[in-house]
């Protein structure tokens, strides 16, 4: 399944130093994959509908809806970590939200685990979205 972007109002790209910033701020390496998406998109907003189509919401109960941006636009990865750092799960930061206000979480943990996408919501409910970016 291929998911297409807008960009965040008031968002634009990044260097790859900006990227690397935020890698120093967290303190962890992000995965490539999610690295090469950043640079082209920086975040972005799932078009229209298409965050129904989820493996997990079949029904298009809910899905994908927002990717947070690096330095730039609404809502900041930054903010974002600072904000739910003491919240998430060891080893995951969040990079988005769902339409149904879950929170998109990677886990950058050093293990198998690495790279892993969830669905984490505010009651600790985590959902499997995908095995990498």
């Amino acid at each position: 399944m291929n998911i297409t972007f807008s960009k965040n109002r008031n968002s634009q790209a990044i260097t790859v130093e900006e990227f690397e910033e935020f890698e120093k701020l967290i303190s962890l390496k992000l995965p490539e994959d999610y690295k090469n998406f950043m640079l082209e998109y920086n975040g972005g907003i799932v078009n229209e509908w298409e965050f129904v189509k989820h493996i997990n919401y079949p029904k298009g109960e809910q899905g994908i809806v927002r990717l947070f941006s690096i330095e730039y636009g609404f809502a900041g990865m930054e903010q974002m970590y600072r904000t739910y750092f003491d919240l998430l799960p060891k080893g995951y930061i969040t990079i988005g939200n769902t339409y149904c206000g879950g929170n998109i979480i990677i886990s950058l943990n050093n293990d198998e685990t690495y790279g892993n996408i969830k669905e984490w919501i505010d009651d600790d409910l985590i959902l499997d979205l995908s095995p990498s970016f």
